[in-house]
């Protein structure tokens, strides 16, 4: 008897727990919760045993182990029936794993290649979908559950007792741990493997790289205005903006190396500005730290939307693990041009910022937002840099037993003054871009082109410029100044 190909088990698998989500009734959240760690250990299994394995794919391997110390990683034993859905996927890939060790060699061809990326992509994916629905699941059985109290009876059985270790502290806990690892699986999910480094000398579509900011602008709003947003999408959202700075520094100062712009208003006015912008964001994503929660899962778009601009930029100012130098640059994009993109970018994030300085007091008096509340003691004495002398709005006995508690309006007012301070930052910056002047000289070659030929290259950016994303304010004057359309994205 033929036995299955890995091809025919990883479809298997795939099958499997896709087939979770079918379920047209509720879904078992102790059941998922009692099959996961041995699902986990068995994909990990499997992914382990492909030959040759990248470093992304190794961190996947040892993020699948579980977030705690032995001997429980994924933490306390759920004592439930396993979900056989899940467990027949396990069984698949314990499979796949078996035959990989006995019979996989190093792919020597393209070929080859091909389909072992093809398989760890079809590995993560079970993943992916198994720690989504399971984290779905513990979400349900934490809400179905309610605390006892004494003197009430519960009218519903299935909201009496919570099973051993899928109680509703423990489910939102794993159900957290698990969102955090599906975030990781999207991340990887999202790269491009076996991608070959773009070479210096090839011109870069600006195309991508609009369209890359067009959609995170649009992910963005929407998971900022989600009811509620996850807590891990509001830290991401601040780090990537705080990225995106970054790789703006790096254009501008290969801009100002080469006479795009003027380097002495850069040194005075936007420098100074954009360090301190850059600063701002990183303190409001450490505003929102990893403990405190919401309801909402991490959003897979935000994650998305957040890799696809991280990759368009990449492409222009990295060159391997170092920053491009500004004479790759030029060669790659036309300098004067994305100076104007990115201007337009920065002014937009004020948006975001605006919305930074709402959330926290929404949330708070909506119940939305909950912490521990030994952070929320810790973050008092911070703030007041040392013991409060009026009484504090943590209670001792909170602390004392580590419970997670609702977050008050009146705990946020740190949160919301950095975000304020963000929008002062960006307000500023803003203006001091407004007031930049791009140079006349062509970057594309850097000095290779004759006058005439750039101003004809310039007369064809500004003849496009209405047809791009984000490109609406570069007007071809003499001068070849930016000037500002009245004009808004949103």
């Amino acid at each position: 008897m033929n036995s299955p190909s890995v091809g025919e088990l990883l479809q298997d698998a795939s099958r499997e727990v896709r087939s979770i989500m079918w379920e047209v009734t509720a879904l078992d959240g102790p059941a998922l919760g009692a099959a996961w760690p041995a699902f986990a250990a068995q994909a990990r299994d499997a992914l382990a045993a492909m030959p040759l394995n990248d470093p992304a794919t190794r961190l996947l391997i040892e993020r699948a182990a579980g977030p705690r110390p032995r001997p429980n990683q994924w933490g306390r034993p759920v004592d439930a029936e396993p979900d056989p859905h899940l467990v027949r996927a396990g069984q698949a890939l314990a499979a796949v794993a078996d035959l990989l060790k006995r019979h996989a060699t190093p792919p020597r061809s393209l070929e080859a290649r091909h389909d072992a990326d093809l398989a760890r992509q079809r590995i993560a994916e079970c993943l992916l979908v198994g720690s989504h629905a399971t984290t779905l699941g513990l979400l349900e059985h934490a809400s179905r559950l309610q605390t006892p109290r004494a003197g009430f009876a519960f009218d519903r059985p299935e909201k009496r007792l919570a099973v051993n270790g899928a109680n509703k502290a423990q489910s939102r806990r794993l159900a957290s741990d698990l969102a955090t690892f599906e975030t990781h699986i999207a991340h990887h999910l999202a790269r491009q493997p076996g991608r070959e480094p773009r070479q210096a000398s090839l011109d870069i579509d600006l195309d991508r790289l609009a369209q890359a900011v067009a959609q995170w602008e649009v992910t963005a709003l929407r998971v900022l205005h989600a009811q509620p947003p996850s807590v891990r999408d509001l830290a991401g959202i601040a780090h990537t903006e705080q990225a995106l700075l970054v790789h703006t520094l790096v254009l501008l100062n290969a801009s100002a190396r080469v006479s795009a712009i003027d380097s002495g208003d850069l040194d005075r006015q936007i420098r100074p500005r954009l360090e301190a912008t850059q600063a701002a964001w990183g303190d409001v994503a450490t505003s929102w730290p990893a403990q405190m929660s919401t309801s909402a899962p991490p959003s897979i778009a935000g994650v998305e939307a957040s890799a696809q601009l991280h990759r368009a930029l990449g492409e222009i100012t990295r060159n391997g693990n170092a920053w491009a130098s500004p004479t790759q640059l030029a060669e790659r994009v036309y300098l004067p041009e994305v100076v104007v993109l990115l201007r337009d970018v920065v002014e937009a994030s004020g948006s975001r910022a605006e919305r930074f300085a709402e959330l926290p007091a929404e949330l708070s008096r909506a119940g939305h937002l909950h912490a521990p509340a030994r952070l929320l003691a810790a973050m008092e004495r911070h703030t007041n840099g040392r013991e409060s002398e009026t009484e504090s709005a943590v209670r001792t006995t909170d602390v004392a037993n580590r419970r997670i508690v609702a977050v008050q309006p009146e705990q946020t007012t740190a949160a919301t003054a950095t975000a304020r301070h963000l929008r002062r930052q960006l307000t500023s910056l803003s203006a001091a871009l407004e007031t930049l002047t791009l140079g006349r000289e062509s970057l594309a070659v850097v000095g290779s082109e004759s006058s005439a030929q750039a101003e004809v290259r310039e007369v064809q950016l500004a003849g496009s410029a209405l047809a791009r994303v984000h490109r609406d304010r570069l007007a071809p004057t003499h001068e070849a100044k930016a000037v500002r359309s009245p004009g808004r994205r949103f």
